[in-house]
């Protein structure tokens, strides 16, 4: 529940009132787990029967990542506006239109929900949210994993300190009978010990899928948002 998730995040994690903090209510996660030292899926039981799939394994946990430093810019847009100027959007919708983009280039998903824990303590759904960084390599893919893997870290030209990883939920298990396997394919392709971030999402945010895009915040341009179905979007965030 997103009470729960905002009382472990003021509380047990000491974030409140430190930094803006924002969760999203989603249909699984994807994340780096300390007992088994690598990155695991949890995708909601039974989630994309609805679409004829074999539908998730079920399991419960949290995601938290953390952006440091003046560069990342965090907002609360709506399909109007409100984007910050960069060269790279992580952008997480409750479902409505993403927030046009005036500089840089926009990744995500659609969550169920999204929300807003305020300085008060008060739990605030939103319909939106982003946080915005100078720049990341960013690739769509619906093909094999490694291939997309390989090519974004040779655009990256080193290996990064962390990957965002937004899902169609009709991938994963939904897609290879079991849970892991793009991460595995991930960490084969280079990407090993690199701890993964995300959603399995309804709706994917990201590039045209091919050529891995090199997002820089100097000459950014405004892009149109490209959404996508039953692909898996990738980000590498360098050190």
């Amino acid at each position: 529940k997103p009470e729960l998730i905002a009382a472990v995040a003021g509380g047990g994690l000491g974030l409140h009132g430190v930094c803006p903090v924002y969760i999203a209510d989603c249909y699984g996660i994807v994340g780096w787990d300390d007992a088994s030292k690598s990155n695991v899926e949890l995708m909601e039981k039974g989630c994309g029967q609805e679409f004829g799939k074999v539908g998730g394994a079920g399991g419960e946990g949290v995601v938290v990542v953390a952006f440091r430093g003046d560069g990342h810019k965090p907002t609360t847009p709506d399909g109007s506006g409100g984007l910050a100027g960069a060269g790279l959007h992580m952008l997480v919708t409750g479902g409505d239109v993403p927030a046009p983009s005036t500089a840089g280039a926009i990744y995500g998903g659609v969550a169920k929900g999204c929300y807003k824990l305020e300085h008060s303590g008060d739990l605030v759904r939103v319909q939106q949210f982003a946080v915005s960084s100078p720049g990341a390599v960013v690739t769509s893919f619906e093909g094999d994993a490694t291939e997309a893997a390989t090519a974004a870290l040779a655009k990256a030209g080193a290996k990064p300190a962390a990957a965002g990883y937004f899902p169609c939920f009709c991938r994963g298990i939904n897609k290879y009978g079991k849970d892991g396997v793009e991460p595995e394919a991930f960490a084969a392709a280079g990407l090993d010990g690199t701890r993964l971030f995300g959603m399995f999402a309804q709706g994917e945010f990201g590039p045209p899928q091919g050529e891995p895009m090199a997002c820089q915040v100097d000459g950014a341009k405004p892009m149109e948002v490209s959404k996508g179905s039953m692909i898996s979007v990738l980000s590498l965030y360098s050190k």
